[in-house]
């Protein structure tokens, strides 16, 4: 029953994207979005609409007997809906919505989303949904710019294609809508999450040319210098003697020789497919974390020796979509 459930609100909301691409515009496909009068909607909302039935009954009641009582309250809440589409129109309008970043995550932890939103006035009550799934309420918007960290949810290894937002507020009454949307055009990583391999692991070395000579940063053989300590830093590797002379807090420095770069081989490990990319992605977690220099063989694709934040992104990103490679390969062999 849950499946059939889930199964229903999918195709749901598949339609309803289906609708929103063919209704709306690309001014809603941005990384800056300010609400205006184009780019703003407005209904009653669910209580609205039932407020307004009781101002029509009210109405027909105070027209069928003749009763100015009835008739001057069913008047007073049609203003009281007029007042309300005003001012929640006037709440959100010049709203302003900047993506700033996604994180990407190691599962199961789910990726983020950074956006920046001020306003020139403030703005009450604002929520933003994704995948109709409330992710954050802000009670009150100012001037000021504030980044909000968004959970989207997604805590399962895989390459995810951001879908639209929806930025809504019911002030001040609850009893409009008002909302917009804003699709920005890019892809999410949930990286594997991190397994130490298992003692038996082949890791083919692969010999430098200054053997022995190559220096890697955030080691653990010897100390190389002290560098200034920085908020977040830990702890731990502070030179309390210079601390004492100084009244300075200096970080001490280690690095490591080495003469070897490395291969992760997805065919040397042992496990499942999951179970394997668990592994690698821990090795290469590690292999960056130690500054040393590393390639990957991943099925049919191979990624060079090299170093860097970029390279293991590079890296822990084919991970993430190793299954949609392998099907393609299947595919593409059939």
């Amino acid at each position: 029953m849950k499946n059939k459930k889930n199964q229903r609100i999918s195709i749901w909301y598949k339609l309803k994207a289906v609708v929103f691409k063919a209704l709306l515009k690309k001014k809603h496909n941005t990384e800056r979005l300010i609400l205006k009068h184009n780019t703003i909607y407005i209904l009653p909302s669910k209580m609205g609409a039932g407020f307004l039935l009781v101002t029509l009954l009210n109405f027909v009641l105070g027209i069928n007997y003749q009763n100015n009582l009835i008739l001057a309250m069913a008047y007073l809440m049609l203003v009281v809906m007029v007042l309300s589409l005003l001012m929640a129109y006037s709440n959100a309008k010049g709203l302003t919505v900047e993506y700033i970043k996604n994180i990407s995550s190691y599962a199961p932890s789910s990726a983020l989303l950074l956006l920046q939103i001020h306003t020139e006035k403030n703005c009450q009550a604002l929520q933003i949904f994704y995948e109709g799934k409330l992710l954050s309420t802000i009670d009150e918007v100012t001037s000021e710019k504030c980044i909000t960290h968004l959970d989207l949810g997604l805590n399962t290894r895989g390459e995810y294609s951001l879908n639209r937002l929806k930025f809504l507020s019911r002030y001040p009454f609850g009893l409009v809508s008002v909302w917009s949307y804003m699709q920005v055009s890019l892809n999410v990583f949930v990286y594997p999450k991190q397994q130490k391999p298992q003692q038996d692991v082949v890791v083919t070395n692969n010999q430098t040319p200054n053997d022995g000579n190559n220096k890697h940063l955030n080691g653990a053989d010897e100390f190389d210098s002290l560098i200034t300590h920085q908020v977040g830093m830990g702890m731990q590797r502070i030179s309390w003697k210079h601390y004492a002379k100084t009244q300075q807090l200096m970080m001490k420095e280690f690095v490591s020789f080495s003469s070897d770069s490395q291969i992760f081989d997805f065919n040397q490990l042992k496990g499942s497919t999951e179970f394997r990319l668990q592994q690698l992605s821990f090795l290469i977690s590690n292999a960056h974390d130690s500054g040393v220099p590393f390639g990957l063989q991943l099925a049919s694709t191979h990624y060079s020796i090299s170093q860097g934040k970029e390279h293991m992104q590079n890296c822990l990103q084919a991970l993430s979509r190793f299954s949609n490679l392998t099907k393609a390969e299947n595919e593409h062999n059939s």
